[in-house]
């Protein structure tokens, strides 16, 4: 009975996250990537778990260059966990003969940063502003 009751709230758990919380922050998530001119695919391909540091270390200072950019600044948020999501770039302007992909940092389901990049070694990572 044990084993069937734990198997039963890992089902329920499973059912509730992907229905209701995936959901709102992707509606949130697109339309905030939509606000810089990117159009995405409407499901995330990753999600994790992220802490921003505090202090920042060299990278988060040179992130929050990016950041700031794209008139954003991460630095208020420094010691809070979030989620970053990682959506497929449908839209980028020119073939970079890989996947571009968009990442969107939320802070209590809210987005407040993100890049756009590629995965590969000689790739590249900017800030959201769409490319002129």
């Amino acid at each position: 009975m044990m084993y069937f009751t734990a198997i039963l709230i890992i089902i329920i758990t499973t059912t509730a996250f992907v229905l209701f919380a995936s959901g709102e922050d992707n509606t949130k998530n697109t339309e905030f990537l939509q606000s810089y001119g990117w159009e995405v695919k409407t499901k995330p391909v990753e999600s994790a778990n992220i802490i921003i540091p505090n202090p920042f270390d060299l990278v988060y200072e040179n992130y929050n260059k990016l950041q700031k950019e794209a008139n954003l600044d991460l630095y208020p948020y420094r010691g809070m966990s979030g989620v970053r999501y990682t959506y497929i770039v449908l839209n980028y302007p020119k073939d970079v003969g890989e996947e571009v992909r968009a990442n969107v940092i939320c802070i209590d389901g809210k987005p407040v940063g993100g890049d756009i990049m590629t995965v590969s070694l000689s790739g590249f990572m900017h800030s959201l502003n769409f490319p002129n």
